[in-house]
């Protein structure tokens, strides 16, 4: 709790040093324009009139086309280049930027100068800032708004998230001769706290991100018990939470052809309850680790590079891999069975193919295929039956191992733009499958989405 009253904390500086930055550039706008109005002169004085439009304007007019074309580039095209949710949706690392991307490695966000609303996806996110970009952006988590204030320049980028979900009730009820109270806390799964922090590193950047969250509903309360005679109090605490946290690199800042990143996560899933009973003197106290309890550790490698290449398309060919691993904790299960070793294990490999063209000035279509093979699986347990039983232990050793191929999900996209004005949908296969679902089937996996950017 207290650690993330202190995030929050920060986020509302953090706010406040955005604004205050703001207010402070605002003298530089006509600063910044000046030397744009005096080049224009520079080249019009020419010393004889006759001349000057046969020789002059010959060489001379290819450089004013290029430096506006310069300028264009500069205010759109390369901003244009940051796409939304809907492209690259099989995650190949050579493909262009999202924004989503960016947001994940926050000093990626310098320079840029953008709204972008999704509202198939309930998010919207906006960078604005000259000496450092500033930006927002808003979301769910599970039923809860997810907000994040970032701050980046080319050296470095930090940003901290939080959704809040808390409710605490106090109840009290007393006569003449007793009085009961009792206090409730409640946190409401997809109560989240997030700080990531990215910086480039030569070559290479590197990526950090630290999260608490609660999964699942939370509710602890405290009663206490009073007569003339005697005090009794109860507490009853649940935690359903993960605290983790990520850290990779990449070589995004020097590739040209094969991108890859590398990363590794770390999580505890807690799931336990506690429950403290005082009666008098006497104080007696049980703690529960659920089945669920245990800590997660997934290294994973992702790399992707061209394939096939034109004038206006080309073709990509990535790989993603994982290979998460699970450690659970010591419980007794509901068959009586002691579980001192259970864990799993596995390999997980997902090609992917991504292709895009541009077509005329204006269109940009894309699409992609992934395909998820869990190349190895392992799931091993080991118990004690007859536990309480000194003179005769049974041990039992339980250990599945599987290959399987799963399903192959493919969509495609096509994005529209004109000068500082994009918009992007895509649709995967499952969409067309069935229509009338939605725009989500029921993991909240977006089956077709719509954005739409405006670009400064």
């Amino acid at each position: 709790m207290k650690i993330k009253l202190i995030t929050l904390t920060a986020a509302a500086a953090l706010t406040v040093a955005m604004a205050q930055e703001n207010s402070d550039n605002v003298g530089l706008a006509s600063t910044d324009n000046a030397p744009a109005t005096e080049q224009a002169p520079a080249p019009a004085p020419a010393p004889a009139p006759a001349p000057a439009p046969q020789v002059a304007p010959a060489p001379a007019a290819p450089v004013p086309q290029a430096a506006t074309t310069a300028a264009t580039d500069t205010a759109t095209k390369k901003p244009a280049a940051l796409h939304g949710i809907s492209y690259n949706n099989v995650g190949n690392t050579a493909a262009e930027s999202t924004v989503a991307d960016n947001l994940n490695k926050p000093y990626k966000m310098a320079g840029s100068k953008f709204v972008y609303i999704e509202p198939t996806s309930a998010f919207s996110a906006v960078a604005f800032g000259d000496q450092s970009t500033k930006f927002i952006s808003f979301e769910m988590s599970n039923n809860l708004g997810l907000a994040t204030f970032g701050i980046a320049n080319r050296g470095f980028g930090a940003s901290i998230s939080y959704a809040l979900g808390k409710e605490i009730t106090f109840t009290k009820s007393r006569d003449a001769y007793e009085q009961t109270t009792e206090d409730e806390y409640t946190v409401s799964a997809g109560d989240i706290v997030r700080a990531r922090f990215a910086l480039p590193l030569g070559a290479f950047d590197l990526n950090a991100t630290l999260f608490w969250l609660t999964y699942q509903n939370e509710t602890s309360t405290s009663e206490e018990y009073k007569d003339s005679d005697d005090k009794t109090t109860t507490d009853v605490e649940n935690d359903f939470w993960d605290l983790g946290g990520k850290v990779s690199v990449s070589n995004d800042p020097s590739a040209k052809n094969i991108f890859w990143n590398a990363g590794v996560t770390f999580t505890r899933h807690e799931n336990s309850n506690e429950r403290e009973h005082k009666a008098g003197s006497t104080t007696s106290k049980t703690e529960t680790s659920g089945m669920d309890a245990h800590i997660y550790i997934q290294p994973e490698f992702n790399i992707g590079g061209t394939i096939l290449k034109g004038n206006r398309a080309r073709v990509l060919l990535g790989l993603n891999t994982r290979a998460p691993l699970k450690f659970y904790d010591e419980f007794d299960d509901d068959t009586r069975k002691n579980k001192d070793d259970f864990f799993t294990m596995g390999i997980y490999a997902v090609p992917n193919i991504f292709a895009e063209i541009k077509l005329g000035n204006c269109w940009h279509i894309y699409g992609g295929a992934d395909y998820t093979w869990a190349v190895f699986t392992m799931e091993s347990e080991e118990y004690i039956t007859d536990y309480n039983d000194e003179i005769d232990i049974v041990k039992n050793n339980i250990t599945r191992i599987r290959s399987l191929t799963g399903a192959t999900t493919v969509n495609l996209g096509a994005r529209f733009y004109y000068n500082n004005f994009a918009l992007e949908a895509s649709v995967e296969n499952t969409f067309y499958n069935n229509p009338f679902r939605g725009f989500a089937d029921g993991n909240n996996n977006i089956l077709a989405n719509f954005g739409g950017f405006i670009y400064f």
